[in-house]
């Protein structure tokens, strides 16, 4: 296959053309997918056997844009941000490329248990083998592996890992740059996955290949994929632009998590004047003998705007040592075990019950102690609770988007965390989504390449798509 002057056939680079200068080409081609699944006796399947999917690629640089019917995927390296485009509706929703490698390190890690527990169970013969997890999810187990090993057959080379079987690369293709052949490693990690070493294969061999068949395994049977590029050119727009799209409004029948991710990303972040109102309102309480209202006011306040709960007078000092449901709610939210958290929990119950269902803080705790007895669907309800009545808690987002992960929803867990930290960037309670980010590029450096660090962190504006769950690779087996 050689590079051809222009596009033989409509593709995503059509749309994408829209302003933007095709001084700096990239690749853009076809790609046919045929998949076919043969699986073991007695499994029962809403698969079909055969599947064909017919895809438009555009290799530009620091981004990837893939097209499949009315969808249309972009994935900006140089933001970090991923952009899932509706042709048809002109509209778009944005999401990190973060929840993308977040989420195969958190599956990876699921897999890795379940093939611990059938195994356990004497289920063996139920277990996928490793290799073939990391060829699905393009992420490593942790185990050590030797050097692909070529078999060569007519017309093309197999290559194995471990005695198993991964690609079938043929011999025809298009010599391409490093950069796009790093892409095109790219466009597989993102949306068909590969085993790492294959990735890297590809991306060294500096050529995109005219037909190739990845194999994989699955709990249910054998997995294989054969694709075929076509219609190549070397005249695809460099940058690609967003102007002729809008972001997703907000539907009608939205869930309560589509409305306060919706909320949040329209909210400015909080004045100077929001904590010295907080403040005030805890000194009336303190003036009106209330400790124990005052100090839920002063954790909001710095929930929201991470002012710290200090310059207190010694009147209000004692005050606060006196009060025993201050002493018995600290107490309770530093309990380790299951049931000190779980008496903690009862004891929280009591307290809203007393100060009203409605108070933020006590919510937010309650979900806290819930999160951390693993009821991760009651702790969601109650952080949605609060940031529908308090959207400006910077600090809920970080334990909104910890619950949504524990759940597998990756995508709306960096929404959630992106929102708080555009709120509150210097509040501690980020430290930790900060601290994942970075080991994640430090870890899996392969999902980032093409594209500097962004400036600034960039929240995004669009609407989520938690019914999918998609997160970030729609077909992935």
């Amino acid at each position: 296959m050689t590079l051809v002057p222009a596009l033989r056939r409509a593709s995503v680079a059509a749309i994408l053309f829209l302003g933007v200068s095709a001084a700096q080409a990239s690749v853009a081609f076809h790609v046919t997918v045929v998949t076919e699944r043969v699986n073991q006796p007695g499994v029962k399947t809403s698969l079909p056997a055969r599947d064909i999917q017919d895809s438009d690629v555009v290799l530009g640089l620091h981004y990837l844009s893939v097209r499949d019917g009315k969808s249309l995927s972009v994935l900006d390296f140089a933001t970090r941000r991923r952009h899932v485009i509706d042709t048809a509706a002109s509209t778009y929703d944005t999401y990190s490329l973060f929840d993308v490698a977040g989420f195969r390190r958190f599956e990876i890690e699921h897999r890795k248990g379940m093939a611990g527990a059938l195994e356990a169970g004497g289920l063996q013969a139920h277990v996928t083998p490793p290799v073939y997890e990391e060829q699905s999810l393009s992420v490593l187990a942790g185990k050590r592996h030797g050097a692909l090993v070529p078999q060569v057959l007519d017309g093309a080379v197999l290559w194995s890992l471990d005695g198993q079987p991964l690609l079938r690369l043929g011999i025809a293709g298009s010599p391409v740059s490093g950069d796009d052949a790093t892409a095109f490693a790219q466009f597989l990690r993102y949306t068909w996955g590969g085993h790492p070493l294959v990735l890297k294969m590809l991306a060294d061999g500096k050529r995109i290949p005219a037909t190739f068949t990845l194999h994989y395994q699955e709990v249910g049977g054998t997995v294989t994929r054969q694709f075929r590029i076509s219609a190549m050119t070397a005249g695809a727009p460099a940058t690609y632009t967003l102007s002729a799209y809008r972001p997703r409004p907000l539907a009608a029948d939205a869930s309560p998590l589509e409305r306060v991710l919706a909320q949040a990303a329209l909210l400015p972040r909080p004045g100077p004047q929001a904590h010295p109102a907080l403040r005030a309102e805890a000194e009336k309480l303190f003036a009106a003998d209330q400790p124990f209202d005052a100090f839920l006011t002063m954790l909001e306040d710095h929930f929201s705007t991470g002012e710290l709960v200090d310059k207190l007078s010694p009147q209000q000092i004692l005050a606060m040592q006196e009060c025993q449901p201050i002493h018995d709610l600290t107490r309770g939210l530093l309990a380790k075990d299951q049931d000190g958290i779980a008496a903690a929990l009862a004891s929280v119950q009591e307290l809203r019950k007393q100060t009203g269902l409605e108070q933020p803080v006590l919510a937010l705790f309650e979900g806290n102690l819930r999160a951390k007895l693993g009821q991760w669907p009651a702790a969601t309800a109650l952080y949605l609770q609060v940031l529908q009545a308090r959207p400006r808690m910077a600090a809920v987002y970080q334990d909104l988007g910890d619950a949504l992960l524990a759940q597998f929803d990756a995508a709306n867990a960096w929404r959630s965390w992106d929102a708080g930290r555009a709120m509150a960037p210097a509040l501690r309670q980020f430290r930790k989504v900060n601290d994942l980010e970075r080991s994640l590029l430090r870890d899996y450096p392969a999902f980032f390449a093409g594209g500097a660090p962004p400036l600034t962190v960039q929240p995004s504006t669009s609407r989520p798509a938690s019914s999918t769950k998609t997160v970030g690779s729609t077909n992935l087996p």
